[in-house]
Parts: C-alpha cells; structure tokens; sequence
C-alpha cells in the first residue's frame, strides 16, 4: 500500500494491507471499506483482477488521504475473526480479516463482489456497554499484596476512578475473574499518582478456563509510563477464552514498592448485525456469532498457582508443611501420621509446629515454584512432603530455605525426628542454616537431632 495527503505528488510507501472474505463462495470484491475503533474509515476500489487498488482513507484526525496498492502475493491468512452465521435463515460461516497495520480492531465493514452482491456488518463488543472494554465484566479482583489501610486495594484498579492499587513489594500478583470466557486480545495498564520507580516493568499475562491451569498469553520487560495517570495498550498475539485472568508483576523500575491506578481489558468482537443483497433482490438480515478460539492449553510445567493456594500459604500461622505428590493416599497417610508423632526432644515430646497445606493445584511442584511463591509472603522457611518422603519408610521431609535468590533455593532433607529440631531452632534464630545442612548424613539426610 502508498498513500499521500494535500498537494504531495509522490506516493509513501504504507503498511501492507491483508483481506480475507471466505463465506463460502469466495467471490472477490470489488469494493471494500470499513471502520477501525479509532474513528478511521477506508474506502478501495479493486481492478477485476485484484491486481491493483485505488481508494482514500480518513484519518481520526479528520486529515483525508489518498490510497493505492499493489497485489504483492496471496498470504496465508494470519488472525482475524470467524463466524457461524445466518443469512436468508440458512447456517453458514464467515472468515473475515481486515488488517490494515493500524492494531485498531474493526467497527465495520462493507463490500460488493463482482456479481453486483453487497454485504454491511457492524461489529458487536461482548461488553454490556456495546464497546471494547469489557472491563465492566469483572466480578472480583484479588491481588497478593494491597495496602487496605490506606484504601488502596485491588478493587481500585476496574471502578473507573483515579484511586491506585498500592502493594509493599516490588513483585506481586493480581487476579481477576468474569462471569464467562471472553476472548480479550488487548489490555491497559495506567500508572499511578507518583512515585514513577513504583510502575510495573516487567510482568506476564496469563488466562485459564478453570482457574488451576494457567497458560501465558503476554509478556513485557523493560516498560515505562511517560507520566502519572497514563495508560499503556498492549496487544496479545494468541488470545484465547478465558475466565481468569493473572498479571504476574516480577519487576517494577526500583522501586521497594508497586502500584498501578487501572488495569483494563479490551475484547474483539461477540458477533455481527448486518445484511446482504444479491444483485436484483431485497436485502435481508445476515447475523452471525463469534467462533471464539478455544481455551487457553495448559503449560506443560505445574500452575504457577490459584488464589486460593496461595491465600493458604500466606495465612498459614506457622511454618507451611506443604504436599506436593497426592499418587498414593496410603502411603500419605503412613508419612503424615510418622510427621505428627510426638517425638523425643531434650527431656519431653513434642509435636511438629507446621502448618499443613495440602491443596491438589501443588501437586508436582518442585522446589524452585515453591520458593519463587513464598517469597511473596513472610515466610522464609518451607516444608514439602512429595513423592520421595513418600516413598521411603524414614519419610525424609525437604526443608528449603526461601532467600533472594528464587531459582536455586537451598534444601536439604530432614527426617521428622529431627524436623523438629529444624523447625524449633531456625524459628527462634538459635541455630543457623548451616548448622543443620552441613549435619546431613552423606545422601543429604539429617537424622540427629542437636537435643539427642
């Protein structure tokens, strides 16, 4: 494509510009034009070989420019929407992709092929408003960390209002549900009121269908707002139907602290209300309903986790004791019943003081998950029953350290006699770290306890 505006007489060059109308004729256009959400609109004329194209466009300036393009080959079509339709009460699909380069999604389309037939659609937003910002379907936000003291909570960042959602770590997390899939394919983060070291910079967008199993839909590093109350749009390239959606913050620009003032999320399109015409006849109403793309697949690696999960980490009163293998309901329970025994410590007994968390969205964690989530909560200490304290009769529990760096804790395993020294003495800060890992037998197992 080229274009030009006013008096210029040389042409620039413009984005490529890629249609596909498949209704199952797939009878050429000879005209084409449609309307992008930003307000501007496009007008073509096709040569009866497709080979070239004339036509202006409208800017949402209100500037007027000259179009023309060039047949530069025939792309595999790349996006765009898909439709179950009904014209003339007959089910039929549509396949509908107009992409100009602008990023803006369509509003409206309308063609004529070369038997004189027309088509008008406009475009229909899921949100109840009629527009792209399906914000107002969000149900509940839930976040990892808020300040409620101040009022600057999750809630704040989808009531439309300049109050900001404030957290006291640099990484955090927020999750957001609506009452049904909705194919969101771009979303908006606006910054706060101050502080521009608090903004996100790096961060991953995720959905699932069910809430347990996540997959990535986006992911950012280095971003900066250019001021206060500004709003960043960013695109997702493999949108998918989903229910929940997590913006997992992992780094802002140097700040101790996070915040945000909104978080939006922009859908493509529900459906379409139109009509066609064939040549010599009436018009009659042609509809159609959006084929979403299916469910977001899982990763391949365990859920990063679920609000729920991650509520029982952080409230647990006492050191989490955390089951990752759910395989073998009885050996668990040979494991569990060793773990709470009463054992000998200096002259008396005593019971593990952990905190069981025994929720199915851990299963199959390894050691680096569960330490990347726990440095998000005060705990710095660990306790993971999986599939190895499972196996063996001496239930070796492994005990990791949560420190700065997420991706290669320290660990070390413990039988539960000597658990609860572990536990007893780094919860007081009597004993060290190392007092303990460099006491383990040579396969990595600590079985003395210091009271014996």
């Amino acid at each position: 494509m080229f274009w030009r505006t006013g008096d210029e007489t040389g042409w620039r060059p413009g984005h490529p510009l890629l249609v596909h109308l498949d209704d199952g004729a797939r009878v050429a256009p000879e005209h084409l034009s449609w309307g992008t959400a930003d307000g501007a609109q496009t007008s073509l004329g096709f040569s009866p070989d497709l080979a070239t194209c004339y036509g202006h466009r409208s800017l949402p300036t209100g500037a007027v420019a000259e179009v023309r393009g060039e047949l530069s080959g025939e792309d595999e079509p790349r996006g765009g929407y898909e439709f179950d339709t009904e014209f003339e009460e007959t089910p039929g699909r549509l396949r509908l992709l107009v992409d100009d380069g602008s990023g803006e999604p369509l509003r409206w389309v309308a063609w004529r092929d070369g038997t004189g037939g027309a088509c008008s659609l406009a475009l229909r937003s899921e949100s109840p408003s009629g527009s792209a910002d399906v914000t107002d379907l969000v149900t509940s936000v839930w976040a990892t960390a808020d300040h409620p003291e101040m009022g600057e909570v999750a809630a704040n960042l989808v009531d439309g209002t300049h109050s900001k959602w404030f957290a006291p770590y640099p990484r955090a997390a927020l999750e957001f549900r609506l009452p049904r899939p909705v194919v969101v394919e771009r979303y908006v983060l606006t910054s706060g009121n101050d502080a521009p070291d608090r903004d996100p910079a790096a961060w991953t967008l995720r959905g699932s269908a069910d809430g347990h199993r996540w997959h990535a839909l986006d992911s950012r590093t280095g971003q900066s707002f250019p001021g206060r109350h500004q709003s960043r749009t960013y695109r997702i390239a493999d949108p998918a139907a989903c229910d929940h959606y997590r913006l997992d913050i992992t780094g802002n620009n140097g700040s101790p602290h996070l915040q945000l003032a909104a978080v939006r999320f922009l859908a493509g399109t529900a459906g379409f209300t139109g009509h066609r015409q064939r040549a010599g006849h009436f018009p009659v109403a042609y509809r159609g309903l959006r084929t979403p793309p299916s469910a977001a697949p899982a990763d391949s690696d365990p859920p990063v986790w679920t609000s729920a999960a991650f509520e029982a980490l952080r409230s647990a009163a006492s050191t989490p004791i955390v089951r990752t293998d759910f395989s073998d309901p009885q050996a668990w329970e040979a494991a569990w019943s060793d773990i709470t025994a009463p054992q000998g410590y200096w002259d008396g007994e005593v019971v593990l003081g952990a905190t069981l968390v025994a929720r199915p969205e851990f299963d199959g964690w390894t050691a680096g998950d569960l330490a990347a989530l726990l440095s998000r909560t005060d705990h710095d200490l660990v306790f993971v029953v999986d599939a190895v304290t499972l196996a063996s009769p001496e239930h070796p529990v492994l005990v990791i350290e949560v420190g700065p760096d997420h991706d290669r804790p320290r660990t070390f395993r413990a039988t539960p006699h000597a658990l609860v020294d572990v536990e007893t003495q780094l919860s007081i800060a009597n004993m060290d770290w190392e007092d303990f890992s460099e006491s383990t037998d040579p396969d990595g197992v600590l079985r003395a306890s210091f009271a014996d």
